[in-house]
C-alpha cells in the first residue's frame, strides 16, 4: 500500500492552521457550479412534487412520515433568494399515489418545498449559504443521497451536511448513512453550535473524498471521518438536496405549531467545488506563491525548503498524493497561514 504522509524537518519557525480550508481560502479548487438563485435554473434543479418525506418500514409494512408532503408551489425564488415554504392548507391534499399507510386519514394538511440536482455528483466540495426558519415545528436539511434498492448490488449512502433541529435550535447536527448489503443503515450523527434563531444566515458544508469526509459551520471545520464504512466508504456519485421538513408526530420530540406557519427557509447560495490535479507533478520548491506563477493542483509530492518559506500575511493551501516534505529552515511567520493535506487523485 502507498503510504500518504505530510513529513515535517524544521529548526526554525512553523506555524499551520488548524482548520480545512474550502474553496474561497484554497486556490487549489476550482468551481463547478455556483447558483445565487436569482431565477431557478430547471437545468440544475427540480422541484420535488407530491413526495411523502420519510423511511419505508418493510417490518411494519408502512411509512414513517411526515406530516406533509413536498409540493412544487412551494419552492420559487424572490429577492434573489431561493424560497421553500412550509405552510398548512385550508383544504387537505391526498397522499402520492401508492404510499402504504397516511397519516390524516389518508390525507396531508401540510406541504413543503424542496429541490434535488438534476445531476449526481461525486467528491468535491459543496456548500450553502442559508437562513433557517426558528421554531418547534421545523427540519430543514442539506444532505447528499444516493440509493438502490435492486439486489444484489443494492446500496444507501447519505451525507447530511447539515440538519437543523427546530426542537433544539442552538445547534446543528452532521450526519452519514450507509449500507451496502440492503439491510441496515449505519448512522452516527454528532451537534455543532449554531444558533441559527436570530434570523442570521451561515454556511453550510462538507468536503468529501475516497479518503475523508470534512464538515464545516460557517467554513470553519466542525468534525472528519475516513470514509471507509465496511472498508468501502461512501464511493458512488450523489444527488444533492434541500428541504424544509415538518416534524412527524410519530417521533414525539416537540408538536407542529399552526401558529408558526407559512414559514420560510431561505437560500442565497448553493456551491459546489472540486480539486484540481497535477498527479504526476514532483514540486522541490516554490519560489513564489503567486497563483499567477504557481499552478495550485493537487501534486504528487511537495518537496520545501528556506527558498520557499511564506511572507507575513500570505495564506497558502498545498495538497499532494504522496507527501509533503518541509525540510530545516522552512519557516511560516507570524501573520501567515499554511494548510497541508494528503488527497488521493481522484
Amino acid at each position: 500500500m502507498k503510504k500518504e504522509f505530510i513529513l515535517i524537518v524544521l529548526e526554525g519557525c512553523f506555524v499551520f492552521s488548524v482548520f480545512s480550508q474550502n474553496p474561497p481560502q484554497d486556490k487549489n479548487w476550482e468551481e463547478v457550479f455556483k447558483d445565487s438563485f436569482n431565477t431557478f435554473y430547471t437545468g440544475r434543479w427540480y422541484r420535488e412534487h407530491n413526495l411523502v418525506k420519510g423511511d419505508y418500514k418493510p417490518n411494519e409494512g408502512k411509512f414513517d412520515e411526515d406530516p406533509h408532503i413536498y409540493y412544487m408551489d412551494n419552492v420559487y425564488t424572490a429577492n434573489g433568494k431561493l424560497v421553500l415554504e412550509a405552510k398548512r392548507l385550508t383544504d387537505s391534499l391526498p397522499c402520492p399515489k401508492g404510499s402504504a399507510n397516511c397519516q390524516y386519514g389518508g390525507w396531508h394538511k401540510y406541504t413543503s418545498g424542496a429541490i434535488v440536482s438534476n445531476n449526481k455528483y461525486k467528491y468535491g466540495y459543496f456548500e450553502t449559504y442559508a437562513q433557517l426558519p426558528s421554531g418547534t415545528s421545523f427540519f430543514p436539511a442539506f444532505w447528499l443521497w444516493n440509493a438502490n434498492d435492486t439486489p444484489p448490488n443494492c446500496f444507501y449512502n447519505e451525507i447530511d451536511i447539515m440538519e437543523a433541529d427546530g426542537c433544539d435550535p442552538n445547534w446543528v447536527s452532521s450526519n452519514f448513512q450507509a449500507t451496502f448489503n440492503c439491510l441496515q443503515k449505519k448512522r452516527n450523527a454528532i451537534h455543532h453550535t449554531c444558533n441559527y434563531t436570530d434570523g442570521s444566515y451561515h454556511w453550510y458544508g462538507v468536503e468529501w473524498d475516497s479518503d475523508k469526509i470534512i464538515w464545516y459551520v460557517d467554513r470553519m471545520s466542525v468534525r472528519q471521518i475516513s470514509n471507509n464504512l465496511w472498508g468501502i466508504g461512501i464511493q458512488n456519485p450523489l444527488s444533492i438536496i434541500i428541504n424544509l421538513s415538518l416534524f412527524p408526530p410519530t417521533w414525539g420530540k416537540c408538536p407542529l405549531n399552526d401558529s408558526l406557519l407559512p414559514n420560510y427557509m431561505y437560500v442565497d447560495q448553493a456551491n459546489h467545488y472540486k480539486l484540481k490535479y497535477e498527479c504526476d507533478a514532483v514540486v522541490n520548491e516554490i519560489p513564489d506563491y503567486d497563483e499567477d506563477i504557481f499552478n495550485y493542483a493537487v501534486k504528487k509530492s511537495i518537496s520545501l525548503s528556506s527558498v520557499s518559506s511564506l511572507e507575513s500575511g500570505e495564506n497558502v493551501s498545498l495538497r499532494a498524493t504522496d507527501f509533503i516534505e518541509l525540510k530545516s529552515g522552512f519557516e511560516v511567520p507570524e501573520g501567515a497561514e499554511l494548510y497541508l493535506d494528503i488527497n488521493p487523485c481522484e
